[in-house]
């Protein structure tokens, strides 16, 4: 089926940019709880009437909080919100973000990961499928969220678009070398091709590193556009992956340069 295939050729373990498992043998590779707690308390009124009807009191509610986000055993809180955007918080790491609306995220083997299985959407969808259950056997030490494109019709080529984050507890090698290391690095998919390295700023003021790259996804099924923004933190190095079809990246960009702005330090 084409969509496997996709898959299988998308997501090759320590293959793709940034999203090296093991750490490098040349590298030194390997709380603030935030919590969105929610009251509401409604003040007694109390209704009397003349005559010898006694007034009755409303009963006060009692005081409600939002529970606290689960810390997974890996450091990591995911809170699915109302409008179905998803709040990421890793610990270890030390940063948050957003996942936008339109976008399954999940971390491995935690509740949202299992209950995937069982959706609708997973159960009609084979490339989905196939690609929860590769990423089962990656390590949550370093894959830390997956986030899979899910909307109806976003799907040309038969490609599937996702977004990984990435991090490498530790590796605080420069961006330069992150660019250095990747142009150097063996990449054995069908017409790879690097496309640009550039140095920008998020919205935030963060200098980055952003890669692109792109290769073919399969036999006659198009090619595969790659987007990989590298940030140097004090815990280590985090890498957003994004991968989507080549010639409808354009539409799907956005989202990620979102997810990529979003994203701010737990302790800056």
């Amino acid at each position: 089926m084409p969509g496997a295939l996709v898959i299988l050729l998308a997501i090759v373990a320590c293959a793709l940019p940034g999203q090296t498992m093991q750490p490098a043998p040349d590298t030194n590779s390997n709380a603030i709880e935030t919590a969105v707690v929610g009251t509401a308390q409604a003040a007694a009124q109390q209704t009397e009437q003349t005559g010898p009807i006694t007034a009755t009191a409303i009963p006060v509610p009692t005081e409600t909080h939002t529970p606290m986000p689960e810390i997974s055993i890996s450091g990591t809180t995911l809170t699915i919100r109302e409008d179905q955007s998803a709040f990421f918080t890793d610990y270890k790491a030390g940063i948050q973000l957003v996942i936008p609306t339109g976008w399954m995220a999940m971390r491995i083997d935690e509740e949202e990961y299992l209950k995937a299985y069982d959706s609708d959407i997973v159960l009609q969808s084979p490339d989905i499928m196939d690609y929860l259950t590769i990423i089962r056997d990656h390590d949550p030490v370093y894959f830390r969220l997956a986030a899979i494109d899910i909307r109806p019709g976003h799907r040309p080529n038969e490609i599937l678009s996702y977004m990984n984050v990435i991090f490498q507890p530790d590796d605080v090698r420069s961006l330069e070398k992150w660019e250095q290391a990747e142009r150097d690095r063996y990449h054995p998919q069908t017409n790879f091709k690097f496309l640009s390295a550039s140095y920008p700023q998020t919205t935030n003021g963060t200098r980055v590193l952003i890669l692109e790259q792109s290769f073919s996804a399969a036999e006659n099924a198009g090619t595969i556009y790659y987007r990989g923004v590298f940030f140097s933190l004090p815990s280590g190095t985090i890498v957003l992956d994004f991968y989507t079809d080549f010639d409808s990246k354009d539409t799907l960009l956005p989202d990620f340069d979102q997810v990529v702005n979003s994203l701010i330090l737990l302790n800056p």
